[in-house]
């Protein structure tokens, strides 16, 4: 199997937690091939999007499809909770994720250089993030997190591969808009961005993600 992808996307990221954490060897993590929204990659992927997994020719992509499909194929150790409700806030929490904290950090994006900013629209996505951190802490309480070490139960499940890369991605790019502590106004989600990085799947992807926030940011 080959996963197309970079290690500072949150969405690849996501994957190769969970691949890290299965300890699956069979995966080579690879670029897509001739890179990304490229004609030759749209062959394998038609989004033109990172990451997809090429199983035997198949091809999946969307990293949410992805992870379940791992852990239907590699059902251990596993990444949902016994318990239905929980896995219920596993999927909840991943979900908010993706459409409530990635989705406006991605708007922006085409905003980092300060020289061709649109404040007035960072300054509108900022403020939609800064509700939307709130909202996140308020769903991350409600699925039963109490200062531990883990988003849902005592053990790693999909939510924390989906929420880590997100919070890597929110602590690293906001400090560049003027934010310096994103997370000053959410002490769980702050004790929980703490605590989780002492897991040593989501330590090693953590490692892996600075490498290449560091290389885009030209080596700074």
């Amino acid at each position: 199997m080959k996963l197309y992808q970079s290690n500072l996307s949150p969405f690849a990221s996501r994957c190769r937690i969970q691949i890290y954490a299965k300890a699956i060897d069979d995966i080579e993590c690879c670029p897509p091939p001739g890179g990304l929204s490229s004609d030759e990659y749209k062959t394998h992927n038609p989004t033109g999007k990172m990451p997809a997994l090429e199983i035997d020719g198949h091809v999946l992509g969307e990293s949410e499809v992805i992870c379940e499909y791992l852990e239907d194929r590699f059902p251990t150790p596993s990444l949902r909770p016994q318990d239905v409700l929980d896995r219920a806030h596993v999927r909840l929490l991943s979900r908010v994720t993706d459409l409530y904290i990635l989705d406006p950090l991605f708007d922006l994006f085409p905003q980092m250089d300060p020289n061709n900013r649109d404040q007035t629209a960072v300054d509108k996505t900022l403020a939609v993030l800064k509700t939307n951190f709130a909202l996140w802490e308020d769903y991350l309480t409600r699925g039963g997190y109490s200062d531990g070490d883990y988003a849902v139960g005592d053990k790693l499940t999909l939510a924390d591969c989906a929420m880590v890369p997100a919070l890597f991605v929110m602590v690293n790019l906001l400090p560049t808009f003027g934010v310096a502590d994103p997370l000053v106004d959410t002490s769980r989600l702050a004790r929980y961005w703490e605590n989780i990085q002492k897991d040593e799947s989501c330590s090693r992807v953590l490692s892996e993600m600075a490498e290449g926030f560091k290389a885009i940011m030209g080596g700074a």
